[in-house]
């Protein structure tokens, strides 16, 4: 699937990004990556059943919000990017043919949300105990921990009228 041109554009930064140290940022990639990674084996472990409707990427229609702190939002936009154009708040637009095109660098919100009724309750458990362990990697880089709905965030960066960064992501079923 060919992800349309206006959603990211090549590398670049934002100011919020820019005043990360080269270090720090190269740490954020590399702990919150593997936090990630470990979060994504305990939820296969676990099994729960996702029927890839894309339900979960429509924020609206679903009646839930994405919420994302400041950390997991540079990391998604040094890994994948992030809209270049205005777009609605009540479907991640990432979304495209009940697929994600930004698989890899979603934030916890989206590794933890599945519309399995025997998942209930689960997602919030670990999102609290990463949470945690996301706050202090925060702390450590000193990154504000900025807790708010994820496309906040991504509207900040577009209006920065900054280029964002690209990993060359595959699409994912969401």
């Amino acid at each position: 699937m060919t992800v349309p041109a206006s959603i990211h554009q090549p590398a670049a930064t934002t100011e919020a990004i820019s005043a990360l140290p080269a270090e720090a940022r190269e740490v954020l990639l590399r702990e919150l990556g593997a936090l990630y990674t470990e979060l994504d084996a305990v939820i296969a472990a676990a099994n729960p059943l996702c029927r890839t409707s894309g339900d979960c990427c429509q924020f609206a229609k679903y009646g839930h919000r994405l919420y994302a702190t400041k950390a997991e939002a540079l990391y998604f936009a040094l890994r994948r990017g992030w809209p270049q154009e205005v777009f609605e708040k009540d479907a991640c637009p990432y979304l495209h043919d009940n697929r994600c095109t930004a698989r890899n660098a979603r934030p916890l919100g989206c590794r933890v949300f599945f519309c399995d009724p025997a998942w209930r309750g689960k997602g919030e458990d670990l999102t609290e105990r990463f949470l945690k362990r996301i706050g202090a990697l925060s702390e450590r880089l000193g990154i504000e921990r900025d807790y708010r709905p994820f496309l906040e965030h991504l509207d900040t960066f577009r209006t920065s009228q900054v280029p964002a960064g690209d990993n060359g992501e595959a699409s994912w079923p969401s």
